[in-house]
């Protein structure tokens, strides 16, 4: 039976989702694939493999996770209801199972999923507060938002984004879809939001980065294309939804404030 799983955790404490080979002196890096794995492991008593929709970066959190796994016929038959409260019984805090079902045996996390959203938090000031700031990243100084969303509207649509992903990204094409590209204003917050068919390992932070250096004024919105910015960090970067409907429509609707 194929078993599908909505995942939220916070990336602070993590190198990452995927399974990392041991580090001499150090061990096997702390990951979510890893310490979920472990978790369905004093389940089922066997380990059990999971597939991710998306592979998050270290210190990237995820509001929605989807993930797959295959129980077979010698496996316990453990109730949907309790698998939830049994994997919620023994993972760290940090990291949550917020549903579980049984999918049909074509789906998977990864390959059945239409797109993604991501989203950015920046809040500008002097310091990030103890709870929320877990999830921003500290930006001191005016930004000109008005040219961070013109910027974001020349980086819209289907292009080859091969300039705004991390130097050895393994994929067959950098050409993605980016359906929409959002900056909403909620007083010192300002979140980007990106939606799309697809992104490469450290699109969105770069992104990020690119829209940064043109609120600075470093950087002409014309220019976002052509001169990406520096990769922001990753405490800022939330996986917020997995698609598997259907992407929202765009374009994007460029910078609001809300309240």
């Amino acid at each position: 039976m194929r078993v599908r799983l909505d995942l939220a955790y916070l990336g602070t404490g993590f190198e990452g989702w995927q399974v990392q080979a041991p580090r001499a002196g150090s061990g096997e890096p702390r990951t979510v694939q890893g310490t979920l794995e472990d978790a369905l492991a004093r389940l089922y008593g066997r380990r059990v493999p999971v597939h991710a929709a998306g592979r998050t970066d270290a210190g990237v959190h995820a509001e929605q996770q989807v993930a797959h796994l295959d129980t077979g016929p010698g496996d316990p038959a453990i109730p949907f209801a309790g698998l939830l409260r049994g994997l919620n019984a023994v993972l760290p805090a940090d990291v949550r199972v917020v549903a579980a079902a049984e999918v049909e045996p074509a789906f998977h996390a990864r390959f059945s999923a239409l797109g993604k959203r991501y989203v950015y938090r920046m809040r500008r000031g002097e310091l990030l507060m103890p709870h929320a700031g877990l999830i921003e990243t500290l930006v001191r100084g005016p930004l000109d938002v008005a040219a961070m969303a013109e910027a974001g509207r020349r980086l819209v649509g289907r292009r080859d984004f091969a300039l705004f992903g991390l130097t050895g990204t393994d994929v067959r094409t950098t050409v993605r879809t980016l359906v929409r590209l959002d900056l909403v204003e909620e007083g010192s917050l300002l979140r980007l939001e990106a939606v799309g068919d697809g992104f490469l390992r450290g699109m969105v932070r770069r992104i990020a980065g690119t829209l940064l250096d043109v609120g600075r004024g470093r950087t002409r919105p014309d220019e976002a294309l052509r001169r990406p910015g520096p990769v922001a960090p990753a405490r800022g970067l939330t996986l917020e939804r997995v698609y598997y409907a259907e992407l929202p429509p765009g374009p994007t609707v460029g910078a609001r404030s809300v309240g």
